[in-house]
């Protein structure tokens, strides 16, 4: 792959994963971490694919709807291995929380990738808040 061509599937990559959670297709997320991942996603850090799966559709899947939108990706390529951060928004939506229904996330992604014989594949995620409006439980339940 040509250096653009790199670029491109690891920005396709963040896509993806913003996809399969609004989409609730949690088994998408095999294609977009390793097995053995590690993301700190706003909770204690996760080890592996399935406490990623775990995390994401125990707080998203009560939900009645999320967007999770990504942008402003920079990318730094070293053979097989990259660093990528980008930019995300995410809001929340759940009509039987207490209060608002409305809960918005943004913040930013950082990721370290590996390539692999099947493409790029997130090893490490951590999300880093940077601010947050509206009714945090919509995405708590409460807790």
């Amino acid at each position: 792959m040509t250096d653009s061509e790199d670029r491109s599937a690891i920005t396709a990559l963040t896509i993806d994963y913003c996809w399969a959670l609004d989409t609730r297709d949690w088994e998408a997320l095999r294609e977009v971490f390793l097995p053995d991942a590690v993301a700190e996603l706003g909770s204690p850090e996760l080890f592996g694919i399935e406490a990623i799966i775990d995390r994401v559709s125990s707080a998203l899947g009560p939900l009645d709807d999320s967007q999770h939108m990504v942008s402003t990706h920079q990318i730094v390529i070293d053979g097989d291995r990259a660093r990528s951060r980008c930019y995300f928004h995410a809001q929340h939506i759940r009509a039987g929380a207490s209060g608002s229904p409305h809960f918005i996330i943004a913040g930013r992604y950082e990721d370290e990738l590996v390539r692999t014989d099947q493409g790029w594949r997130i090893a490490r995620r951590r999300l880093v808040p940077m601010w947050r409006e509206g009714n945090s439980e919509v995405v708590t339940g409460g807790r």
